[in-house]
């Protein structure tokens, strides 16, 4: 999952492994969601000079070599490699599950918004941990802005 990383990257992820820290503490530091926060560290998010300043002070980092390596890295990876997500045990049943209710997510979202597209650059994440019950649940949260297709 570190492959390929970029020095920003590998920076953050030392650190935070380092000082024994969740991604929750820090994006609590940062104001940001835990989720956006952890998507920064693997190289999916990009950074306000802001957040920049707020990790480099956090994790004792230098704000400017920070803020050079993520200019260096290019932009955040966006591609999603289908293999990636087949292996893994977390993401893996995501996807199954999206794809096997694909016709059924599909079909009620046009029933209540019409025909349109969902923004990916406008989804946030979240995951939450449901209360206890006889097993441990977790709760993802997909929200994205909805998109009508126009008519001309």
């Amino acid at each position: 999952m570190n492959e390929g990383l970029s020095p920003a990257c590998a920076k953050l992820l030392h650190e935070k492994s380092r000082r024994k820290l969740t991604f929750s503490e820090i994006a609590e530091e940062l104001n940001h969601d835990e989720v956006w926060t952890a998507a920064l560290f693997y190289g999916r998010a990009s950074p306000s000079l802001k957040d920049i300043h707020k990790l480099a002070q956090l994790l004792n980092l230098s704000a400017e070599t920070l803020q050079e390596d993520f200019r260096t890295s290019g932009p955040p990876i966006r591609q999603v490699r289908p293999e990636d997500a087949r292996a893994d045990p977390v993401t893996s049943p995501l996807r199954d599950a999206i794809l096997l209710y694909a016709p059924a997510i599909r079909s009620v979202i046009w029933e209540r918004m019409g025909d349109g597209s969902i923004s990916l650059p406008h989804t946030k994440v979240k995951v939450e941990a449901q209360p206890a019950s006889q097993s441990q649940n977790i709760k993802v949260v997909l929200e994205s802005k909805y998109v009508p297709f126009q008519s001309w």
